[in-house]
């Protein structure tokens, strides 16, 4: 599993650019995509970025017990660098 999760929706200009911000810094990171689970998965994956975050908004980052929520990218650089 890569060191860097996001999640996502493939609709979200903000997903979208956090993105690229990931493979311009040349991590290794893995992306869920929310609209693209069904059913029950879907629904878990859910809860689980409202755990991480607090929020059901999107994206979200996390790398160990850390995450950054939203699309910022001094926050990225150091959750990336931490």
């Amino acid at each position: 599993m890569a060191e860097i999760l996001m999640y996502g929706l493939t609709t979200c200009p903000h997903c979208k650019r956090t993105l690229e911000f990931l493979k311009r810094s040349g991590v290794d990171f893995e992306v869920i995509w929310l609209d693209k689970l069904e059913g029950e998965e879907r629904k878990k994956v859910i809860e689980e970025v409202h755990r991480i975050s607090g929020s059901y908004s999107v994206p979200v980052v996390v790398k160990g017990e850390k995450h950054v929520l939203g699309y910022n990218e001094e926050k990225l650089k150091e959750l990336i660098e931490g």
